[in-house]
């Protein structure tokens, strides 16, 4: 009987072991589970390797932790140096979420004001070095789209950011088509400034009968906008 006894203790010793065994590797896996943020894996909640969730978020090295400030809005270049007359009003511009800059929210600290009133009074001012060269009645009138100065400041101010056409052709000016996102080769000054002193056709100020003030004289050079970033020029040869 004893001889038929034994196995069943070291058996029952055995599973023992084993059972111990498999609490401790379990221990061991729960270890190696816990959320690191210096383990070189993606793990816990986080996003990404070592980064998100209870990690401090990281991206090239950089610390995204604590409250952000949107620094810079530039849905349209240009729009916010041309017609915000200094740096303070710059500077408000860019920290304005883009829906809150439109003609019913007044700029902050500024509670007697808007964006499009500020850039129509830029209109103004603008044409106003023009009266004496070319005659008194020098005004904005409307641009090629049909706007007048109040229509024209409330959309680039409240709208100064790019539209995608998903369906459609993306450019931010071509022929009748407008404002349906940006290429890369899109002169989105030029096209800035025909708004702004284009008159109603387009050639008003065009340097012919008036200053050219319709284009800058600047394009794309020799740039091949088919190449990866960034776009450089060739260099210039001896």
């Amino acid at each position: 009987m004893r001889i038929k006894k034994q196995p069943i203790l070291y058996l029952c010793f055995g599973l023992g072991l084993m059972l111990l065994g498999c609490e401790d590797a379990d221990d061991f896996n729960n270890v190696i589970e816990q959320i690191s943020c210096t383990d070189g894996i993606q793990n816990g909640d986080e996003t990404g390797v070592d980064c998100g969730g209870d990690c401090i978020p990281c991206l090239n090295g950089l610390d995204f932790s604590g409250v952000y400030v949107q620094e810079d809005a530039l849905g349209r270049p240009g729009i916010n140096l041309i017609f915000s007359p200094n740096s303070a009003l710059q500077n408000a511009y860019n920290y304005a979420a883009t829906a809150s800059r439109g003609s019913m929210n007044p700029i902050q600290g500024m509670e007697q004001a808007t964006f499009p009133m500020v850039f129509q009074t830029s209109i103004i001012d603008y044409y106003q070095l023009y009266q004496d060269p070319i005659g008194p009645d020098v005004s904005y009138d409307t641009n090629i789209l049909g706007m007048d100065a109040a229509v024209f400041t409330e959309f680039i101010a409240a709208y100064d950011a790019l539209q995608v056409a998903p369906n459609g052709l993306t450019t931010y000016h071509n022929g009748d088509l407008w404002f349906t996102g940006r290429r890369l080769s899109d002169d989105v000054m030029d096209d800035t400034l025909l708004l702004l002193f284009g008159g109603p056709d387009g050639s008003r100020f065009d340097g012919v009968n008036a200053p050219l003030l319709t284009r800058d004289e600047v394009d794309s050079g020799n740039r091949d906008f088919g190449l990866p970033f960034p776009y450089l020029e060739a260099p210039l040869q001896d």
